[in-house]
């Protein structure tokens, strides 16, 4: 899958650069890696929710924390809970700790991404592999989720009520 990912930015043209690191097993480990060699950057947490049957991607930042509870309008339920790594490994044939935020073969998937993600100039994530770190622009990745058939939505928490705005491709 780390290959499907590289092939994807080149397809598209985005300039990438790569890093290789030890086992990232936490965001915080990631950060810790990824502040040695570039200190420009919002790295990213890709998590995966199960609520009323169904599984959703919900891509942020490293080290915020997400209440579920402000997707219950959009997901149509509050019996929302972490998806366990069985089914991550099911559901988009990942593991949890290279989780990306794209290139999984599963196109029904919904995707959540944070707008303030953009409020950055490059954005990191693991590429399906824990031992690596892409670094793009933020703004090659919404080129890269217009060409998704996923359902892409992006969204706001900063104030009292979630905003949800899908991406229009």
């Amino acid at each position: 899958m780390y290959i499907d990912i590289i092939k994807k930015l080149k397809e598209l043209n985005i300039e990438f650069q790569e890093l290789e690191h030890e086992v990232s097993k936490s965001c915080y480990d990631s950060k810790m890696f990824r502040e040695q060699a570039w200190f420009d950057w919002v790295g990213s947490k890709n998590i995966v929710f199960h609520a009323k049957w169904k599984y959703y991607l919900v891509t942020t930042i490293w080290d915020k924390e997400l209440k579920a509870r402000k997707f219950k309008h959009e997901f149509g339920t509050k019996d929302i809970r972490f998806a366990n790594g069985e089914e991550i490994t099911r559901e988009i044939n990942w593991v949890i700790w290279s989780i990306p935020p794209f290139g999984f073969t599963n196109e029904i998937i919904p995707i959540f991404i944070d707008k303030e993600i953009f409020e950055h100039e490059y954005f990191m994530f693991n590429p399906a592999d824990p031992t690596k770190t892409v670094r793009i622009k933020t703004s090659d990745l919404i080129e890269i989720y217009k060409t998704l058939w996923n359902p892409i939505k992006f969204f706001d928490f900063k104030w009292e009520d979630a905003i949800f705005e899908e991406l229009e491709k």
